[in-house]
């Protein structure tokens, strides 16, 4: 890697943790924890993307990520001590997703059903929040699926018992666990896009990527115009997204080909300090620390 692409990666390296920093700051994560956190990402990427042969070769993981052997073996270790986990927070999303686009769920003009909790019939399975469950979340009980949609106010209980969407997305509560992995599954997809876009070898072969800015900085009041404006109009457009994505893809042609997960995620952006883009060499000159205090 060229010296002056090593040195741009490692200063929006630093910018890129700035936010991280603050959250983890905030929620008590120290940084031995985030360097444990860094140290297994590097050994499963270099295991996953850059050991040549079958065989678990230690010492070339090691010369990739610069760690010493025993930190990979330590790494190693703790890995294969932790317990499964499955990702759970993306459930609710797949159920009420599945509410809104299967054809069983879904009535003339392709309105989400109004359910029952369970379903009274014999033979073949009707309509019902347990089997819809089943359906699009697997093991998940049902009893806690439809607590966590109450509570987050994505459907209703009616007054004859069954139950009706009344949004297309899933929020989850403030710092819950579901809310925590979200932000991990779409911090991947985002760096994994800006990842791939830096790294691509021709113009027009990056993964989409746009950004929209505002010509002049907005006032709290106009922020919030804003982002009443994008709750409707962003939501519209993501459904009509996921409106092409399930009428577009749902038969395949060829169930051999190669097949990979795809999405699109919409997020505003708010700088509310612009400070915190500038580098901490003008921090600490901006309060008073001059170059010969940095060895004290």
């Amino acid at each position: 890697m060229g010296s002056s692409v090593k040195e741009n990666l490692g200063r929006s390296l630093r910018m890129l943790l700035k936010p991280l920093a603050k959250l983890l700051i905030a929620q008590g994560i120290t940084h031995k924890e985030f360097a444990e956190a860094a140290k297994e990402a590097y050994v499963e990427v270099a295991l996953r993307h850059f050991q040549k042969g079958e065989s678990l070769n230690r010492s070339r993981v090691a010369i990739v990520t610069g760690l010493t052997r025993k930190e990979v073996a330590n790494v190693i270790s703790r890995a294969m001590a932790q317990e499964p986990q499955g990702k759970n927070f993306s459930r609710p999303g797949r159920v009420l997703h599945g509410w809104h686009n299967d054809p069983d769920y879904t009535g003339p003009y392709g309105m989400p059903l109004e359910i029952p909790y369970e379903s009274g019939g014999s033979g073949q399975e009707a309509p019902s929040f347990v089997h819809l469950v089943r359906t699009y979340s697997g093991d998940q009980s049902p009893v806690q699926m439809l607590d966590e949609l109450l509570r987050a106010g994505a459907i209703v209980q009616l007054d004859d018992d069954t139950f009706k969407p009344v949004r297309r997305d899933f929020e989850p509560q403030s710092l819950s666990p579901k809310l925590i992995e979200r932000f991990g599954d779409i911090g991947f997809n985002l760096f994994s896009t800006l990842a791939a876009n830096v790294q691509k070898t021709g113009q027009g072969e990056g993964i989409f990527d746009r950004v929209v800015i505002s010509n002049q900085r907005l006032t709290k009041a106009e922020l919030k115009v804003f982002k009443e404006y994008l709750n409707t109009r962003g939501q519209a457009v993501l459904e009509e997204f996921d409106n092409w994505l399930t009428r577009t893809v749902s038969v395949k042609d060829d169930e051999s080909s190669e097949s990979y997960e795809t999405g699109l995620a919409m997020l505003q952006y708010v700088i509310w300090d612009t400070n915190d883009k500038s580098t901490l060499r003008d921090f600490l000159i901006e309060n008073g620390v001059a170059d010969d205090d940095s060895t004290n």
